[in-house]
């Protein structure tokens, strides 16, 4: 399938350069990303035949301009069940135009990552083209993820499309490496747990010495989502917050 995207001027910290809005084929646009007039229009412009508008999950950097691409050409809209209120809620093993639903929770619950016959994986916030995901709880969840990605990995894509970053020609070693670094903060975690560490923030400064002060809270709740997992799986016992190895 001849892919093309379109960058929403919506840069950040979490977006990167932008939420990349997938135009696949000649009638499909995958992640439509934020309602911002300009980027409504002009995947408008680059669509003339927009039949259906696929989305990985509900949050503001790429569902709402669906909304007014459907008015605007009456496009059906394919999301996970509860995205907007007009969508057709799709499970895993589903297929659409060709391209198979494939439920990837972890950075939502209600995550979907889309796969085309050629091995083309669309991944939304599950990878990215550079960097790593967030993973917030409650709705993220740590080992949700953790799975998702060795789903996705024992389908051995070809190709990676994320919503924020470049394509990624090496979809099999950037999933291994997602995995890898989730395994390796884990380990980093027990590791501050067995110095002494016993909350988030104490954990913060073994695991991220030189993080940005901007971002320390967005570090603590990472290491919060690994703690839930390890509390989960009895390794980790936690007492009004404060956290010891079992």
């Amino acid at each position: 399938m001849n892919v093309r995207d379109i960058v929403a001027p919506n840069p950040g910290p979490f977006t990167l350069d932008g939420t990349r809005t997938y135009l696949i084929g000649e009638s499909i646009v995958l992640d439509p990303g934020p309602a911002i007039d300009s980027h409504v229009r002009a995947i408008l412009q680059a669509m003339p035949q927009l039949r259906t508008i696929l989305i990985t999950h509900r949050h503001g950097d790429h569902a709402p301009a669906a909304v007014p691409l459907w008015q605007a050409t009456g496009a059906r809209i394919v999301a996970p069940p509860g995205v907007l209120g007009n969508d057709e809620g799709v499970a895993d093993g589903d297929v659409v135009e060709g391209i198979e639903v494939i439920a990837t929770p972890g950075h939502t619950r209600e995550h979907v990552c889309y796969l085309t016959p050629d091995g083309d994986l669309f991944t939304g916030d599950t990878i990215l083209g550079f960097g790593t995901t967030t993973i917030f709880p409650p709705d993220g969840h740590m080992g949700d993820y953790l799975r998702s990605l060795q789903k996705l990995r024992a389908r051995e894509p070809r190709r990676i499309f994320p919503a924020h970053g470049p394509t990624r020609d090496d979809a099999v070693a950037l999933i291994d490496e997602y995995i890898a670094h989730r395994l390796d903060r884990e380990r980093q975690v027990l590791a501050a747990l067995a110095a002494g560490a016993t909350t988030p923030a104490a954990m913060r400064v073994h695991i991220y010495p030189d993080v940005d002060v901007r971002l320390h809270q967005a570090a603590e709740i990472q290491i919060t989502a690994h703690l839930i997992k390890l509390e989960e799986e009895r390794r980790v016992a936690n007492d009004d917050g404060v956290y010891r190895l079992m």
